[in-house]
């Protein structure tokens, strides 16, 4: 399961034991989640897990924030590869490449 539809079943599972005022605030959350606006590569935010965690601590929800800063939902390994596997601009490669964190690209099928 990718980590943008674990994080989206999260939210859900605890918008279902909520107060119906956060259930729904929870609900629009998972909604934006599923699509993947919180993740670690996401385009939509520069750091999708902080834009969640200050949402969820506005909204008051610190025991959900908590597991995200923990790192709950960070991107997978796979996630992260697929990523590195996905950059074309050469200066972002080579930068990789350098800090030895990308996969052997030209193994790639």
């Amino acid at each position: 399961m990718q980590t943008k539809d674990r994080l989206a079943a999260e939210l859900r599972a605890v918008a279902d034991k909520a107060k119906p005022d956060n259930a729904a605030k929870y609900r629009a959350l998972a909604d934006r989640a599923e699509t993947g606006e919180f993740g670690d590569y996401a385009d939509v935010h520069v750091c999708g897990p902080t834009a969640l965690h200050r949402e969820l601590v506005a909204a008051g929800f610190t025991k959900f924030a908590r597991r995200v800063a923990a790192g709950e939902f960070d991107a997978s390994l796979e996630e992260s590869e697929e990523w590195a596997r996905s950059q074309t601009d050469p200066q972002t490669v080579a930068i990789m490449q350098a800090m030895g964190i990308g996969p052997d690209r030209p193994n790639d099928h």
